[in-house]
């Protein structure tokens, strides 16, 4: 009469074989991960500067007049009027940006404008 069961041989080949792909799959996973909260990240960048541009082209009295002269908005200045979202978060931190946080736009020529994202945690 024949067992019909693995043997043991035939079990730790498995169970090495599961851990190789382990091996090379749980990197990949992790690092995927990493470049999505990143480019999560950059995204919720965007929506702040978004946020600023759109609260500056309401508010053009308080454009910078001078070439490399500021003008800045808090996140909490620009969620109360209506600019951006009351839960945009950090995923780097997975916790709300400081309200204190600024959106600056920086007066770079004549007619060109940038927007930086100051954020200080």
């Amino acid at each position: 009469m024949k067992n019909k069961g693995f043997t043991l041989a035939e079990l730790l080949g498995v169970i090495a074989i599961l851990g190789i792909i382990a091996l090379i799959t749980v990197p990949a996973i992790n690092r995927s991960l990493s470049e999505g909260r990143e480019d999560l990240y950059e995204t919720q960048i965007k929506q702040l500067e978004k946020g600023a541009e759109d609260y500056y082209a309401e508010h053009l009295s308080e454009m910078p007049q001078d070439i490399n002269s500021s003008s800045c908005k808090t996140i909490d200045e620009l969620q109360k009027n209506g600019y951006l979202p009351l839960d945009i978060k950090n995923p780097k931190t997975d916790k709300a940006f400081s309200l204190t946080a600024e959106v600056c736009v920086v007066k770079k020529g004549s007619n060109e404008f940038d927007y930086e994202v100051r954020i200080n945690e």
